[in-house]
C-alpha cells in the first residue's frame, strides 16, 4: 500500500532519515519503536505530508495518496469547543457536510470511542484517556484510511492506556496502523510488524515475536536492555538526587506504573542508598519482572 524508498532527511547538521525503507501493507499495524531522535516522529510526519523529504520516494498504491488521519501525543484539541463541534469543524469545511450530517457522523464516532454521552462537554471537563479518545475520534471523521499516531500512549495513566489501547485494538481490523510508541507491551499485542530505528535508519523489522523477543542485531538487543533496565551510576555521597528521581519517574512510566508505584520505588532506592557507602561508587539498576 506504501513504499517509503531511501528516505532522507536533516535538520542543519541532524540527520532524521538516513537512507531509510519500508513498506506498509493495507490494513497492517506497523509499530515504530527506538531511543528519542530515532526518527520515528520524523517519518510518521513524512507518511502524513507535513515533512517533505529531502530526497528519497514515498511511493503509494496507484499512485494516489490514502486519506490519513494522525494522532498527536498532547491531543491538540479545540480548548473553547465542546467535544462534538472538536468533530464536526473539519468535516463541514474541508469534506463540506452539512451541519446535520457533520453532527451525525461524530456522534456515531463519539459512540465508537464511547463519549457520546460527553458530547456537550469541554476537553478541559475530561479525563487525559477520554481527550485522546477525542483526539482519535476527531480523525475518525475524516475518514481515514491509514491512520498515524506519534506516541498516543505515553502521557496516559495506566486506566487511560487501556481504554485507549481497546480502541485501537477495535481499529487495527478496520484501517492501516503506524504507530510511534515506547510502550514494548502494546507493540507486541497489536503490531503484524515491528520497526526498530536507530539513528534514522530500519534497524531491524519483522513481527513482535521476531523483534521484540528474538532479535537478530546487537543494536535491537541492546535497545530492549535499555527499555527493560535503568542504569544509574553514583560516583559519590553528593550526587544528583532529583535527576535519579526523575529516572525513576521515567522508567515507572515507561511501564504505565502509576505515581503511588513510582513513590514505591523511589522510597525503596532512597533507602537502600542510605544503608550503604556511596563516596567509592555505586550502581543502581532497577529491572521489571517479566511477569509483574
Amino acid at each position: 500500500m506504501i513504499e517509503l524508498a531511501h528516505i532522507f532527511k536533516a535538520y542543519g547538521t541532524h540527520r532524521a532519515l538516513n537512507d531509510l525503507s519500508l513498506k506498509i501493507g493495507e490494513k497492517e499495524t506497523v509499530c515504530l519503536i527506538g531511543k528519542m531522535g530515532s526518527g520515528k516522529s520524523t517519518l510518521l510526519k513524512c507518511l502524513a505530508g507535513l515533512v517533505q523529504p529531502d530526497s528519497g520516494e514515498i511511493i503509494f498504491k496507484n499512485g494516489k495518496r490514502p486519506r490519513m488521519g494522525m494522532i498527536f501525543q498532547h491531543f491538540n484539541l479545540f480548548p473553547h469547543m465542546d467535544v462534538l463541534h472538536n468533530l464536526t469543524l473539519a468535516p463541514m469545511k474541508v469534506l463540506g457536510l452539512s451541519a446535520k450530517e457533520a453532527e451525525q457522523t461524530a456522534m456515531e464516532q463519539l459512540e465508537s470511542v464511547g463519549l457520546a454521552s460527553k458530547c456537550r462537554m469541554f476537553p478541559h471537563e475530561l479525563s487525559e484517556g477520554q481527550q485522546q479518545r477525542l483526539a482519535i475520534a476527531r480523525s475518525l471523521v475524516m475518514k481515514p484510511e491509514v491512520l498515524l499516531l506519534d506516541e498516543p500512549l505515553s502521557a496516559l495513566d495506566p486506566m487511560a492506556v487501556g481504554e485507549v489501547t481497546d480502541v485501537l485494538r477495535k481499529l487495527k481490523k478496520e484501517m492501516t496502523l503506524v504507530m510511534n510508541t515506547h510502550k514494548l507491551d502494546i507493540a507486541a499485542e497489536l503490531a503484524d510488524k515491528v520497526v526498530f530505528l536507530d539513528r534514522g535508519h530500519v534497524c531491524e523489522e519483522g513481527s513482535a515475536e521476531q523483534v521484540l523477543v528474538s532479535p537478530c542485531n546487537e543494536a535491537t538487543r541492546r535497545f530492549l536492555s535499555y527499555m527493560k533496565d535503568l542504569y544509574y551510576t553514583i560516583e559519590s555521597a553528593h550526587f544528583d538526587r532529583p535527576e535519579l528521581n526523575a529516572r525513576i519517574e521515567q522508567y515507572c512510566n515507561r511501564f504505565g506504573l502509576g505515581s503511588q508505584a513510582y513513590r514505591f520505588v523511589q522510597l525503596a532506592v532512597e533507602e537502600s542508598l542510605n544503608i550503604v557507602p556511596l563516596d567509592n561508587g555505586v550502581h543502581v539498576k532497577l529491572s521489571k519482572a517479566e511477569h509483574e
